[in-house]
């Protein structure tokens, strides 16, 4: 070992051990394990090309609210205008009415603010996740008057009346034979 060798590693030769070995200006210190999510951020942000963009899908629930995000998706960030892809017409048009409203809460959301506008795209794909109304119970006709007084009536509704007085007594008849059966 030369002399500069031995000044530098205080004469010693071979492995330094403890923190001889961790105050060696050789010794590149170990960096700590990054977490999944920030390689997949660095990831979507070298993609879009604009640092902190991923903060935008992990904020759109948070910003626009469940109801919303159910039906309308970020999908792509072009330039400072956010493609938002939606379900269905009528939530365009109330996403297109709440524009500025959602650009202000996602940009309040992100490190720094990345969005000035929402461009909206029609999506057939997605099928909302809502509840199908539930149908009424058919409830049983009431029984049709036998005998009404219509002549005090002028003659085109009379006419009218008494048709629908016959639908009437039809559709009771009808319900009672089926709930005889």
């Amino acid at each position: 070992m030369d002399t500069v060798s031995r000044k530098k590693f205080g004469g010693r030769q071979g492995f330094r051990h403890g923190s001889a070995h961790a105050n060696d200006p050789r010794v590149r210190k170990r960096a700590e394990p990054a977490t999944v999510d920030s390689v997949v951020s660095t990831c979507l942000d070298r993609a879009l090309g604009t640092p902190g963009a991923a903060a935008i899908w992990g904020a759109w629930e948070d910003a626009v609210g469940a109801q919303i995000a159910k039906r309308a998706d970020p999908v792509r960030l072009r330039g400072r205008t956010l493609v938002v892809a939606v379900s269905s017409a009528p939530w365009m048009q109330e996403l297109n009415l709440m524009k500025r409203t959602i650009v202000t809460a996602l940009n309040a959301r992100l490190p720094r603010p990345l969005i000035d506008d929402l461009y909206l795209v029609l999506t057939e794909g997605r099928v909302p996740e809502v509840a199908e109304p539930r149908r009424r119970a058919a409830t049983p006709c009431l029984p049709a008057p036998e005998d009404v007084d219509l002549s005090a009536l002028p003659s085109e509704l009379r006419a009218s009346f008494t048709d629908v007085l016959h639908a009437w007594q039809r559709r009771a008849r009808q319900q009672s034979n089926r709930g005889s059966q």
